[in-house]
């Protein structure tokens, strides 16, 4: 009888051990999504008349106030094998949205560089631009999402070799230095992934207990 109780007292401490890591790699996902700082864009709806002229609707998501966050965007282009930059103005439509008119040509090769910045943290999205320059009707990045419909995103400001590398082939291209494509920060998936670790290790020591105890 004694030695049962002693099998079921560990395997009690077992599996609360197991449990406590599953619930700590829980709660460290929900940390990192409950905080940062990022950027979503999405084309405009068919048919809206608030923004009808609007090529691009922009919204800023994070802890605080990331409605206070200074957001910027460039269009980049190609023209004649010509390099073009051009700042694109932003329209404050509510708190933390905006929305983008069309301000750069038809001709060349373009896409949009919009960049972020709040209390410490960036946020960058490159937007990928049709043959004529005009936004994707089913242009959209989520918030806290890498990648998107015609959209990537960098937690970070973008270099000239991001742009430049875009630019020369597609948005596709930017994902080398995005972070992975899943929505999942790699912080969080090595903590998952060691919460994950200890529940199996749990599960192997309660199976060799119990062999012991029989």
């Amino acid at each position: 009888m004694r030695r049962r109780v002693r099998s079921i007292n560990h395997t009690g401490v077992i599996v609360t051990t197991a449990s406590l890591a599953v619930l700590l790699a829980l709660a460290s996902v929900a940390s990192v999504f409950a905080g940062g700082f990022q950027l979503a864009v999405e084309a405009p709806r068919a048919g809206s008349t608030s923004m009808k002229d609007a090529a691009l609707i922009v919204r800023t998501f994070g802890c605080g106030q990331p409605a206070d966050a200074n957001v910027t965007v460039t269009a980049e282009g190609i023209i004649d094998n010509q390099r073009q930059s051009l700042a694109v103005d932003l329209k404050a439509d509510a708190k933390g949205v905006y929305s983008i008119q069309r301000q750069w040509p038809q001709e060349g090769k373009w896409m949009l560089v919009l960049t972020g910045t709040y209390n410490g943290m960036t946020s960058t999205v490159f937007v990928e631009l049709d043959q004529k320059g005009g936004v994707y009707p089913d242009t959209r990045l989520n918030a806290f999402e890498a990648s998107a419909t015609h959209a990537r995103g960098l937690r970070r400001k973008p270099t000239t070799g991001d742009v430049e590398a875009a630019l020369k082939s597609n948005i596709g291209a930017v994902a080398v230095a995005a972070p992975s494509s899943s929505s999942f920060p790699s912080g969080v998936i090595a903590v998952s992934g060691a919460g994950a670790f200890l529940l199996l290790f749990g599960i192997a020591a309660l199976g060799r207990r119990r062999r012991a105890a029989n």
